[in-house]
């Protein structure tokens, strides 16, 4: 198969059954590598609308891989499997902007969300602090596990990897930045960038508030 040409049909369902009924890695990585084009599209598409374009590129390529593993290429013509992945690739885009929209008025280190003990303006930065391993620690350490949940459910799909894989939730490995930064393909300085940006969110009022009293103790 060259690399720059266009797939034919018959070569994208031998692909498909390879990686879907053989566990091949490599017709997989053929797909996604054939199709990323398209995530480029959509994530130049969407630029500027809050995300990066690493950011909108990493949500695109996790809407492209859901549909390879969902297109049902037994029943369904495989003529349709672009017009498959191309929904599925927007549809993940647009997805994780309606996520960034709905929580991107939480990301400020100064809001204040009520009044010390002496009358003093109480902001986030002020219950937790500002440092991101001191924060995540007592994220972990001090609120109950549904709590911590939801305050991740705050996050785009790549803002969650990112925690999830930094700092060792659900019995992952903790990484560094480096590391994260790897497995994504990026530089260190995005990942830190977009893992304060997901502390922050975390931080969200509605999540501080259930941490107050026991932060204040």
């Amino acid at each position: 198969m060259g690399k720059f040409r266009k797939l034919t049909f018959d070569e994208i369902k031998t692909l498909l059954i390879a990686w879907r009924e053989k566990e091949d890695e490599e017709a997989l990585n053929l797909l996604a590598t054939y199709n990323k084009g398209l995530v480029n599209y959509f994530a130049k598409k969407y630029l500027g609308k809050g995300l990066t374009f690493d950011e909108l590129f990493s949500a695109g390529s996790e809407g492209l891989v859901r549909a390879i593993n969902k297109f049902n290429y037994k029943e369904r013509t495989i003529q349709g499997f672009t017009s498959y992945i191309t929904t599925a690739i927007e549809n993940q885009i647009r997805d994780e902007l309606r996520k960034y929209r709905k929580h991107s008025h939480v990301i400020s280190f100064e809001e204040t969300i009520g009044l010390s003990k002496d009358g003093d303006d109480l902001k986030i930065e002020d219950l937790i602090g500002t440092d991101a391993d001191e924060l995540i620690e007592q994220v972990i350490s001090e609120i109950k596990n549904d709590i911590l949940r939801e305050a991740l459910q705050s996050l785009t799909s790549r803002e969650k990897q990112i925690i999830l894989l930094r700092y060792g939730l659900d019995e992952i490995n903790r990484k560094t930045q480096l590391e994260v930064a790897e497995i994504f393909g990026t530089h260190q300085t995005v990942i830190a960038r977009q893992e304060q940006r997901a502390l922050v969110k975390m931080r969200h009022p509605r999540n501080t508030m259930k941490l107050k009293d026991f932060i204040e103790e």
